[in-house]
């Protein structure tokens, strides 16, 4: 069975990035509970701009991992050939 990818931007201003990034550690908590993966980046010129992925075996796994009525469209994996 391939992977699963949910991917979400999210711009934060200034006042709430402080809030944001300290929240982070419990939402990968969350995530490596389900089992899944969460990775953020932040853009390289655009401070306050992230995108967040996160990866797991299944659709139902992803969901567990974000909050409820907050799971991001999601990606599956294909094998090329």
């Amino acid at each position: 069975m391939g992977r699963v990818l949910a991917m979400q931007e999210r711009v934060v201003t200034q006042a709430e990035r402080e809030a944001y990034l300290a929240d982070l550690e419990r939402r990968r908590a969350r995530a490596a509970a389900v089992p899944a993966h969460f990775w953020v980046f932040e853009h390289a010129t655009e401070y306050g701009r992230f995108v967040e992925f996160t990866e797991a075996a299944s659709e139902e796994a992803i969901a567990a991992a974000h909050e409820v009525a907050q799971t991001p469209g999601l990606w599956r994996e294909v094998q090329g050939g």
